[in-house]
């Protein structure tokens, strides 16, 4: 479970990732891609010179941070997200990598916003949200036999 003061800061967070989230994302992937780059052919990545990759993800972290107090309102987005998963081969050790590019690119972008607190926060938020799509995206491989 996540803290009510994790809760409250992600939250007071929503309004700054709706404004600045699809130059998060975008940073993220090139440090993802920088770091780590045998990830990248998990990538369609027209998806990514076109922007809509980026664009598509600054949505769900924007979701989860404005509705973190109230996930069942995620589970449409969680369910395709998990299903796109599955189906480009992600891994339970991926999630540390994109982790640690997410939190990199929202302090490189939000600067001295990225304090200590929100960053801590966020540190929590993200290790709990990928849990769900682990533990769910371990659910689909399991139904469908792969």
């Amino acid at each position: 479970m996540i803290s009510q003061q994790t809760i409250d800061i992600i939250k007071s967070t929503a309004p700054v990732l709706k404004k600045n989230g699809q130059q998060i994302t975008t940073r993220m992937y090139e440090i993802m891609f920088q770091n780590h780059p045998e990830i990248r052919k998990q990538f369609d990545m027209s998806a990514q010179a076109d922007g809509s990759q980026p664009a598509r993800l600054a949505t769900a972290v924007y979701s989860y941070a404005n509705q973190i107090d109230n996930l069942s309102a995620l589970k449409s987005m969680v369910e395709k997200i998990a299903h796109r998963h599955v189906q480009t081969h992600v891994t339970p050790e991926q999630y540390p990598i994109v982790g640690e590019s997410l939190l990199q690119a929202m302090k490189d972008v939000l600067q001295e916003a990225a304090t200590e607190e929100v960053m801590a926060a966020w540190t929590e938020a993200y290790q709990t949200l990928s849990q769900v799509f682990i533990n769910r995206e371990q659910e689909i491989q399991h139904i469908s036999g792969k």
